[in-house]
């Protein structure tokens, strides 16, 4: 009886020397990968790296780039076996006009699955206030997390960042420019596995910013200034965080406006000011919901005002020498056009219904003597500058009416009474004033009509 031949199996024999191979070779390469980086410290310190340069200008604006006139990031790298890390770097270099130093710990750490990355530095910008610290960790599962921080930085005109930047501004007709704030920054970013991109959020805050400056023959005062700024975003999707700026003071024009602060908030080409005020001669200005438009400077809105201490407010129209009292209440409304013209809409001023003031002039005969232009009568402004001399009025009101493109009115009308000696008389006085706004409060107005009951020669 013959048998069958049998068939040698190999098949199972070569998979399992397969699989053998397969198993050392992934060993040699976890061993040769342990071993890389075992000795990645020892390695990276012995090597001499030379010094790179990038150039930068591609990446700027036309206007920005005006304002440096190094172009480039250049760096100088040494590595070094760290003490409480892996590797120590170095870095010095000069990035665009400063020259910059840079320290970094780098550390890392074998898991069962994969390798954790964690890095911190510290970046200055050498002879300035200017450093920043950064931590970045990852994970071979593809997570991630980074952060920058500015430490409050205190900044001046003796910074040589900000010095030489304002320095190459266009800054016609603006002199004797000084300055001082705290300054704060601080970003962070995350990717999570399974999500597609990663997240982030910044803020900056400027705190105690004091600014002085004369723009032509005007100087400008800007006192206790502080801001923040924030935004987060996630892909192409960008939120920004409403600010809440804050000035103890601002002066300027003659004007001086104290405890000022507005609410603003971000649309997708504008800014929205849903309310803003300041305290002025002595009561509130407020304004609400106007929107400005960056890229055209455009804007309106009206401005309400409440409660002005009215010797303060007459005491800022050219002529007036003396003393008033009472409260003005009223609005003006306000027109920006392209950032640099401002066009004012009809406002008016009135007193207090049912409360009476006083005036006092002790030389009215510069704020009345105009009334000559116009024709009124000698006798009735003899009869004006007797009355204002010794005034209380239960009615006062300033109107103020565009009449054309240089063209404005002012019409200011008065009722009550005037004691001179043992005399007292009623008083009412009703005239309009024509010409231009900086004629009619600083340099003198012209009036049109006026009529005065009171005092004869």
């Amino acid at each position: 009886m013959k048998g069958k031949e049998s068939k040698p199996i190999q098949k199972p024999r070569r998979r399992g020397v397969l699989a053998k191979i397969a198993l050392l070779s992934l060993a040699a390469a976890a061993v040769a990968a342990a071993a890389l980086l075992f000795f990645a410290p020892t390695i990276a310190a012995s090597v001499d790296y030379p010094e790179l340069s990038f150039d930068v200008s591609t990446n700027l604006s036309e206007n920005a780039a005006a304002l440096f006139t190094n172009k480039t990031v250049t760096a100088k790298i040494r590595v070094s076996r760290g003490y409480d890390a892996k590797l120590a770097v170095y870095i010095k270099g000069r990035a665009l006009d400063w020259p910059f130093s840079a320290s970094a710990n780098i550390d890392w750490e074998w898991r069962l699955f994969g390798l954790d990355l964690a890095a911190d530095a510290t970046v200055r910008l050498d002879g300035s206030p200017w450093s920043a610290q950064i931590k970045f960790n990852a994970s071979s599962g593809g997570e991630w997390r980074a952060s920058v921080e500015m430490p409050q930085a205190v900044v001046d005109g003796s910074d040589p960042v900000t010095s030489s930047v304002l320095s190459r501004l266009d800054l016609k007709g603006i002199d004797g420019l000084a300055y001082g704030a705290t300054v704060s920054f601080k970003a962070d970013a995350f990717k999570l596995s399974g999500r597609p991109c990663p997240e982030w959020s910044a803020s900056a805050r400027v705190k105690g910013c004091d600014i002085s400056l004369s723009a032509g023959e005007t100087p400008v005062k800007i006192a206790g200034l502080q801001f923040g700024a924030g935004a987060k975003g996630i892909a192409d999707h960008v939120d920004i965080s409403p600010m809440f700026p804050r000035a103890t003071l601002i002066e300027g024009a003659g004007l001086s406006l104290s405890n000022v602060f507005a609410s603003v908030r971000a649309t997708e080409a504008s800014f929205l000011v849903t309310e803003a005020g300041a305290k002025f001669c002595g009561g509130d200005l407020r304004l609400y919901s106007f929107f400005l438009n960056p890229a055209k400077l455009n804007a309106g809105l009206t401005l309400f005002i409440d409660g002005l201490d009215a010797g303060e407010t007459l005491r800022r129209i050219k002529g007036f020498n003396g003393e008033a009292s009472g409260r003005l209440h009223g609005k003006l409304p306000l027109y920006i056009r392209n950032g640099r013209e401002v066009k004012l809409g009809e406002a008016y001023l009135f007193s207090t219904p049912g409360e009476t003031g006083t005036i006092k002039l002790s030389n009215p005969g510069p704020l009345v003597e105009n009334l000559a232009l116009a024709g009124v009568q000698e006798d009735s402004r003899e009869n004006l500058a007797r009355a204002l001399a010794n005034l209380v009025y239960t009615a006062l009101s300033i109107r103020l009416t565009p009449e054309d493109k240089d063209s404005m009115a002012l019409s200011v009308k008065l009722d009550g009474s005037s004691t001179h000696g043992e005399t007292t008389v009623p008083v009412s006085f009703d005239v309009t004033f024509h010409g231009d706004i900086e004629q009619l409060l600083n340099t003198g107005i012209k009036a049109s009509t006026g009529k005065l009951k009171g005092y004869r020669k």
